[in-house]
């Protein structure tokens, strides 16, 4: 008698151990599961901070751009008028400009020469 229990007390701890098996088989199987849709959470949040990011680029590009082009504008605007003032004095006082135009390139001789 004491071997029917004994194996019938095996036959218990068996499907005991194959139901724990098949138990720790789920679990598996749902955090597989959980894993990989954790994992396109993360994709598509990184696409999303991705093209976030790159708009903010791409405005800071053109912000610069048209700063850029207003300064350059403006530098252009303002060395025109500085070439139209000194047109105006050279026709107002042509032997003056000649002479200090005369004494520059002296300096400029004497320095190229040291």
């Amino acid at each position: 008698m004491a071997t029917s229990t004994t194996a019938s007390s095996r036959n218990g701890s068996n499907r005991q151990a194959g139901d724990d098996a098949a138990t720790i088989e789920q679990n598996i199987e749902r955090l597989r599961g959980d894993i990989a849709a954790l994992a396109q959470s993360v994709t598509r949040y990184g696409a999303d901070k991705t093209g976030e990011y790159k708009d903010r680029a791409n405005k800071a590009g053109k912000d610069i751009a048209e700063s850029s082009q207003q300064a350059l504008d403006s530098l252009s605007a303002e060395l025109t008028r500085l070439e139209d003032s000194l047109a105006s004095r050279v026709r107002e006082k042509p032997l003056q400009s000649l002479g200090i135009a005369a004494g520059i390139g002296v300096l400029i001789a004497l320095l190229a020469r040291r």
